[in-house]
């Protein structure tokens, strides 16, 4: 059963809008460099300048597009729910998003509990906003040679320089800390995705359901997390093969592929 009641809209006055637009604006940030950060910056190289890829590698060049799916349907309906919950949102309209979007027997609770700025969303959006700045900074330092598919371009060089005299891999760095922040800021006992979405209709499965969707998501974390290793395995056998000393002595200079000092 639903547990909606669409006669009861948000009182303005009860709410704390300055922390819904803050997270709005957070959630707004976070899209913006997932979305950027999750397209190539490049075409496809030709097929000549491409290495062999197995059906994993071939598989995991979707993964961007899942990706955006999740990060623009996530964030389109945070903000909606968000944006009723405001003083800001015409009462119509804000009856709509509480109608469509809040399964709630309180809806006044639910915006409430939603509009609050917790240390776990801060964390996950810094995290995942981070991620997307150092990400477009590997863009930017390898130019054209960045690209999806592991490919050596033509005039190919090995950047050592700037971030990647830290790390050897920061652009597997940057995605991993977008999805880490996405799970933690989607998952969070004040998301809206836990809080009053349709996935929990009824209040007793609602743990269970919780415990369900934190395991799948946690699943793919660890396994794209495993892909992109073995891909940064495979990855440094090519720049091996191509740059033979340069890259031995760069490797030596930076042993650390993700994160410095660690690993």
């Amino acid at each position: 059963m639903l547990r909606n009641n669409i006669n009861t809209l948000p009182s303005p006055d009860n709410l704390p809008p300055t922390m819904a637009i803050v997270k709005l604006l957070l959630l707004l940030a976070m899209l913006s460099g997932q979305h950027y950060a999750t397209t190539a910056p490049n075409a496809r190289p030709p097929s000549g300048e491409l290495r062999q890829q197995a059906r994993w590698e071939v598989a995991i060049l979707w993964l961007p597009i899942l990706l955006k799916f999740l990060f623009w349907l996530w964030t389109l309906s945070e903000s909606a729910v968000l944006i009723a919950a405001t003083d800001y949102c015409p009462a119509g309209l804000s009856q709509s998003i509480v109608h469509y979007l809040v399964r709630s027997d309180d809806p006044q609770g639910a915006l409430t509990h939603i509009s609050s700025l917790t240390p776990t969303f801060l964390a996950g959006s810094v995290l995942s906003i981070i991620g997307s700045l150092l990400r477009t900074h590997c863009y930017r330092a390898l130019g054209r040679m960045f690209t999806y598919e592991l490919s050596i371009r033509k005039e190919h060089k090995l950047i050592t320089s700037g971030v990647y005299a830290i790390v050897r891999h920061p652009s597997y760095t940057g995605a991993i800390s977008i999805v880490l922040g996405f799970l933690l800021c989607g998952l969070s006992r004040h998301s809206w995705l836990v809080t009053c979405s349709p996935l929990f209709p009824d209040p007793s499965i609602e743990t269970r359901m919780m415990n369900v969707l934190a395991s799948t998501f946690i699943s793919m974390f660890v396994g794209v997390v495993a892909m992109l290793v073995q891909r940064m395995n495979n990855e440094d056998v090519m720049l091996e093969k191509n740059f033979g000393e340069e890259w031995k002595s760069w490797a030596r200079r930076v042993p650390c592929r993700l994160i410095p000092r660690m690993y």
